[in-house]
């Protein structure tokens, strides 16, 4: 982690550094002290995880936007590298999809491709629909997304490699390893929903361009 994110997370919450300061635990004047050294100077690695769960605790409180950019970037960059690495080998994702840490939608999309196109993910997924049904109970913005990637990977107008997203992203939702742990209570799951809003919009614009009659 960077001061220049610590800047990102002033600008996002629109504080101070005395009152950021007080957020994580720490002086206004340690946290000004840091910035002069400039943007890419990295944050003392003692203060990263009160830095991380202070992130964690503003998105909670809807004081920070789960779905930026650059929050996304800043938590995965306060992951510890061993975390981030069995979530890569976890997922089944290349080696190198975690030498940069940011998390555009693009980036994502590739990365379900990676993970749906394993014909191992794809058996869990159909080996574990009750654990999948069960996420519908968070919602209907979940069920009706979660409905809407099953229908595609059980669409006979849909072929294999083009449901390689929808599996990528439902085997995402069943996987207890990703870039926020499930056992962070709520937080855990956001970007879950995240992942499977990106996957469902995806194919969303993708069946209406081919006026396929699956209901998204």
């Amino acid at each position: 982690m960077t001061n220049s994110q610590l800047l990102i997370l002033m600008k996002e919450t629109g504080y101070s550094p005395e009152e950021l300061g007080k957020q994580i635990g720490l002086s206004g004047m340690t946290l000004r002290r840091w910035m002069k050294k400039g943007g890419e100077t990295s944050i003392p690695a003692v203060y990263v995880p009160a830095i991380r769960e202070t992130c964690l605790r503003l998105i909670s409180e809807g004081r920070l936007d789960p779905t930026s950019e650059a929050i996304q970037s800043l938590l995965a960059s306060a992951l510890p590298s061993g975390d981030y690495a069995a979530a890569i080998q976890n997922l089944g994702l290349d080696a190198d999809f975690g030498q940069d840490r940011t998390i555009s939608g693009d980036r994502i999309l590739t990365g379900l491709v990676q993970i749906g196109a394993q014909s191992k993910k794809q058996a869990d997924v159909e080996k574990n629909s009750g654990k999948v049904f069960s996420f519908k109970e968070m919602g209907k913005d979940w069920s009706e997304r979660i409905s809407a990637l099953w229908a595609v990977i059980h669409s006979d107008t849909v072929s294999l490699p083009e449901k390689f997203i929808a599996y990528g992203a439902l085997f995402y939702l069943l996987t207890p390893i990703d870039f926020i742990p499930d056992t962070v209570p709520f937080l855990g799951l956001m970007d879950d929903f995240a992942v499977l809003g990106l996957a469902a919009a995806y194919y969303a614009r993708l069946l209406r361009l081919r006026n396929d009659d699956i209901s998204i």
